[in-house]
């Protein structure tokens, strides 16, 4: 009974230490320069080509095994494109002035949103100084501010009002290395694609999305 008893601690105890080992954090800080476009489900609008755009923020990884974690983290992110009106005039409305959009113009939009990201992230055993990885997850972001342009009636870079949607949920993939400067610090690379589930513009008759391809570029601590 006594021998029984004393496996049963020693079995608890190497469990527990395990299960210490295994649920670690991980904090870092990146600033992602990115491209990012619409996507349009209806001949109506036409994506008109991306944007340049920085996605900066914080990721915090919470370690379930040695290489599995679910992901986290908070950031600012800049995303937007062109679209092009083929079948029907828009009026765009701005805080300056409220604007009548013939067919065949362009609108620039471009939006700062607060995002959450969700997912896991799947790391390999270290090779040489670096440890690679993969993560797959989905994100809300709610907008902060939003700004539009159009040549034709010299819109430059003013403050829209209901042209962006207020938010909108998206899926991503990223995949990359982190380089170790020692201890648990290491410098982090790789690439992100996200795509919207939801709407981003508030078009009538269409749902346009947003897509991005980010290059990440950060540090953990």
């Amino acid at each position: 009974m006594k021998l029984n008893s004393l496996t049963l601690s020693i079995g608890l105890i190497l469990i527990g230490n395990q299960l210490s080992n295994a649920q670690q954090y991980s904090f870092g800080v990146f600033a992602d320069p990115q491209l990012s476009w619409f996507n349009s489900d209806t001949k109506r609008y036409d994506p008109n080509g991306p944007v340049v755009g920085l996605n900066i923020g914080f990721t915090a990884d919470k370690f379930f095994a040695k290489r599995y974690a679910f992901s986290s983290g908070l950031s600012v992110n800049a995303l937007g494109g062109n679209i092009r009106l083929m079948q029907s005039t828009y009026t765009l409305k701005t805080i300056d002035s409220t604007y009548n959009i013939a067919i065949g113009d362009n609108i620039k939009f471009k939006s700062q949103y607060l995002t959450l990201p969700i997912g896991f992230k799947f790391r390999t055993n270290q090779i040489g100084y670096t440890t690679y990885f993969a993560n797959v997850g989905v994100s809300g972001s709610l907008r902060i501010r939003s700004y539009a342009w159009n040549e034709t009636n010299h819109v430059d870079r003013e403050t829209t009002k209901t042209d962006m949607a207020w938010g909108f949920a998206s899926y991503q993939i990223g995949i990359g290395g982190e380089y170790s400067l020692g201890g648990e610090s290491a410098i982090l690379f790789g690439i992100t694609w996200c795509d919207g589930l939801t709407r981003i513009i508030e078009l009538p008759n269409s749902t346009i999305t947003s897509q991005s391809l980010s290059l990440k570029v950060g540090i953990i601590f």
